[in-house]
């Protein structure tokens, strides 16, 4: 995230900045129209009577801009994430901190000015640049006139917020999807002035740990809006479930406006205006129909965009002839609509899965290890709180191809159906907590829904809401190892697991993307969810061994344990005394040995 460049004689000094860096080195800002950012929450746990230990939001210390383009500390009593324009954008702060050798003590702390000051350096040597862009359009008609891309350099002595303003950078005989007399803006950025109180040192205590001398940006999104060319007025919603396709000369459903009179500025003769999905020689990123105008007529774009955008942060910063460069993401999506619930599977779990070392397991289930399956557990129960199983069950036949209500031949190891039997009766013994659903052949709808009854979603919240707690978890993957083996679906395997020829039936304990059996929706566990590609959805490959390792090494102490107990059951009175007198004696002599070493 950090380098240096032009090394100088200075390198010899005794105190010196060897690098900076930003903290966070990546952030995911979210859009809103509100007058104030969100203030800062952590997940807590709500440990009230009805809250049953569930996930809450919790204030925590929030940084509020003052005026003068400093920061003023503080913890909210509540935290409320709209106000009076609307939802609050969540405007993230980036720091920079610097690692320093002192003599030869080398670490790390947050770059002041009182720290620049002391390296001969100054806010007025330290300069920012921030380029975003949206380039969804571009993406999809494979034109780079079809992006929009903003960018902003400002002093760390200048703290006034700047907008970022977009538009589209073309080649001759091209058209720009936007001009730059009309930009769109992606958000502002602003220096935050530091401030070194009067007569403080190192060791002067900060108001929550914060140090206010800190050189930091922050990045606040735009509000949310949609931008679309002239003819943007009005169009018809398509009624039917995400993926479902009207015929041509169907209009569809409820007409509304497309985009508002003032953000018709788009041009509207470039290729995003003319885009339909299964063109050619265009892209098809899935979900295929998340553009406006997917769905109905036929599925021609209405050259719609949005403000959200991505891009990359960078510091320059200039001590003593010597120019250290510094780097960070920003990510700018919608909003949260279930702030209080975590994903199972986040950006997180995907850096742990790619950075951290292989798992090395030992011989008993260690404390940590058992909290983190749970606490896998329990943001999957949040995630199922969430979901309606019974449309995504039923989006996944459809994806499947195959409304069938024949069982299929257990050709594939084992498998669970892909039909329209998954997840009934038909689908023993992987379907235990829905059983009792009959197979869609004795019911009136394919997707197993009883008129407005969600049954799926009713028994995903039995099955997954005992889970939630930890003894009853520890309790089932001890007991239910190889169901939950045969439940769990497994993650694409690494390369150096596939083989150079695909095979013909699965392998049990990955899956490969070039098998079609592997890239069939099932109700394995995440049941009919899609990752990025299409595929599937499962856990990570790091997630998928730690909770099948941990149920392993349980299953082998339960039966441990059992055989003891089916031993003592043998043993006569005085054969069972002779043992608890052996254990004593074998007791006394390790606690001794331990007070021989004290």
């Amino acid at each position: 995230m950090a380098r240096r460049e032009t090394p100088s004689a200075s390198d010899d000094a005794s105190d010196v900045i060897e690098e900076v860096f930003f903290l966070p080195p990546l952030a995911i800002a979210r859009v809103g129209p509100g007058h104030a950012p969100m203030p800062s929450f952590s997940w807590g746990k709500d440990r009230t009577i009805h809250g049953a230990h569930r996930t809450s939001v919790e204030p925590a210390v929030t940084l509020d801009v003052q005026t003068d383009g400093s920061v003023f500390p503080y913890v909210p009593n509540v935290i409320r994430f709209s106000d009076e324009g609307g939802l609050r954008p969540v405007a993230p702060f980036f720091e920079l901190w610097a690692r320093v050798r002192r003599g030869k003590r080398v670490h790390e702390e947050p770059l002041t000015s009182a720290l620049l000051e002391e390296m001969g350096g100054s806010t007025a040597s330290v300069r920012y640049a921030v380029t975003v862009a949206n380039r969804k359009a571009q993406r999809r008609t494979l034109s780079a006139s079809c992006a929009f891309i903003g960018r902003v350099e400002v002093a760390a002595d200048d703290h006034a917020p700047r907008e970022i303003l977009a538009w589209s950078p073309h080649n001759p005989g091209e058209v720009p999807l936007v001009a730059k007399e009309r930009p769109i803006p992606l958000g502002r950025v602003q220096a935050i002035r530091p401030v070194r109180p009067a007569g403080s040192d190192r060791d002067t205590p900060k108001p929550f740990g914060v140090d206010v001398d800190t050189l930091r940006l922050r990045f606040t999104p735009a509000r949310g809006e949609v931008y679309g060319p002239p003819h943007a007025v009005a169009g018809p919603a398509s009624p039917l479930p995400p993926g479902d396709g009207l015929p041509h000369a169907t209009l569809g459903g409820r007409i509304h406006e497309i985009v508002p009179e003032r953000n018709r500025i788009l041009n509207p003769a470039t290729p995003w205006s003319s885009y339909v999905n299964d063109g050619p020689q265009q892209q098809d990123p899935q979900p295929a129909d998340s553009y406006d105008g997917a769905n109905t007529g036929e599925s021609i774009s209405w050259g719609v965009v949005d403000d959200t955008c991505d891009g990359i942060i960078e510091a320059q910063v200039v001590i003593g002839g010597r120019r250290h460069l510094a780097h960070a993401r920003v990510l700018s999506s919608c909003p949260d609509y279930a702030p209080d619930r975590r994903p199972f599977y986040s950006l997180s779990d995907d850096l742990d899965d790619r950075d951290l070392p292989p798992l090395q397991p030992g011989p008993e289930v260690t404390e940590a290890e058992a909290e983190d399956v749970a606490d896998l557990f329990q943001r999957i129960f949040e995630t199922a709180a969430m979901v309606n199983l019974d449309a995504t069950r039923s989006h996944g036949i459809a994806e499947n191809d195959d409304y069938s209500t024949k069982p299929q031949p257990d050709e594939q190891g084992g498998l669970p159906q892909t039909n329209a039997l998954t997840m009934t009766s038909g689908d023993i013994p992987h379907a235990r907590h829905t059983s009792t659903i009959k197979p869609p052949h004795e019911m009136t709808d394919i997707d197993g829904v009883h008129g407005e009854s969600l049954v799926y979603a009713h028994h995903v919240g039995n099955a997954h809401g005992r889970l939630s707690d930890i003894e009853s978890l520890l309790d089932f993957l001890g007991a239910d190892h190889a169901h939950l083996k045969r439940i769990l679906r497994p993650p694409f395997g690494r390369l150096r697991e596939l083989p150079s020829t695909p095979p013909e039936l699965p392998n049990p304990a990955f899956r490969d993307p070039r098998v079609p059996r592997d890239t069939k929706q099932d109700m394995r566990m995440p049941p009919y969810m899609r990752d990025s590609d299409e595929n599937p959805l499962s856990l990570t490959y790091r997630q998928y061994h730690l909770v099948l390792s941990v149920a392993e090494r349980l299953a082998s102490e339960q039966r441990l344990r059992s055989k003891s107990m089916e031993h003592d059951a043998r043993l006569t009175p005085a054969e069972r005394r002779v043992r608890n007198e052996a254990e004593r004696h074998r007791k006394g002599r390790a606690d001794t040995g331990k007070e021989g070493k004290r």
